[in-house]
C-alpha cells in the first residue's frame, strides 16, 4: 500500500446511473461521502481529510447533453506556509462537467469547432449507462486545495536565520546584515550617498 494518496482511490468509484437522469429536463440530485485514510499528496504538500468530505451531484439533461455538478465540502488539515504547524481548512466548490453521447459533437471538436468555453464536452460510448465519478471527485478536491494554509492570519512564521517559531518565542537574531544577495546593491548607494 502507497504511502500517500496521489489518485482518487476505490472507495471514491461512486457511478452516476445514467438512465436515473430523467429526460424532461428535471434534475436528479444525489449525495455521498467519501473518505481517506492516508494523507493526499498534491504538488510536495500533504493534506489529512479531518473527516469525510460531503459529495453533492446534480445532473440534468438538455440538448443531447448531461450537464453535471460536482460539489465537495469538508475539513483538511495541512501544514501552515509560515510556521509548518498543523493548519486547520474549510473547503467548499464545485466543478461543472458536459457528457455527451453524440458522435457528431466528437467529431466538431476533433476539427476545433467546438465553442463551449473552457468546458470539455466529454463523449460516452452509446452502451455506457453509468459515469464514474471518483476521478471527477479528485478532479474537484484538488482544484479546492489551499496552496498557502495559515494556522491564523497573524502567524509570525520562523525566523529565517535560527529557525524559532516566533509565534511561541522570539529570537535574538537581528536584522542588520540583511540579505547578502543585495550587498552590491547597497554598496553602490553608499557610494551615491558619499558622493552627494
Amino acid at each position: 500500500m502507497a504511502e500517500y494518496i496521489e489518485a482518487a482511490p476505490q472507495s471514491w468509484h461512486h457511478r452516476l446511473v445514467i438512465p436515473a437522469v430523467p429526460k424532461d429536463g428535471t434534475s436528479f440530485t444525489e449525495s455521498f461521502f467519501v473518505s481517506a485514510d492516508r494523507k493526499i499528496s498534491y504538488w510536495g504538500q500533504l493534506y489529512s481529510l479531518d473527516g469525510p468530505l460531503e459529495v453533492e451531484v446534480e445532473a440534468y439533461r438538455t440538448e443531447g447533453r448531461i450537464i453535471t455538478s460536482i460539489s465537495v465540502s469538508g475539513k483538511l488539515t495541512a501544514p501552515c506556509s509560515r510556521c509548518l504547524e498543523p493548519a486547520g481548512v474549510a473547503i467548499e466548490g464545485e466543478l461543472r462537467y458536459l457528457f455527451s453521447l453524440d458522435k457528431e459533437e466528437d467529431k466538431r471538436a476533433e476539427q476545433g469547432l467546438e465553442a463551449d468555453g473552457d468546458e470539455e464536452v466529454m463523449i460516452l460510448d452509446s452502451w455506457e449507462d453509468e459515469i464514474d465519478l471518483g476521478p471527477l471527485v479528485w478532479e474537484v478536491l484538488i482544484t479546492l486545495l489551499p496552496s498557502a494554509p495559515l494556522c491564523s492570519q497573524d502567524c509570525r512564521g520562523l525566523c529565517p536565520k535560527c529557525g524559532a517559531d516566533l509565534n511561541k518565542t522570539t529570537c535574538s537574531c537581528s536584522d542588520d546584515a540583511g540579505d547578502p544577495r543585495l550587498e552590491v546593491l547597497r554598496s553602490l548607494v553608499q557610494k551615491d550617498r558619499e558622493n552627494n
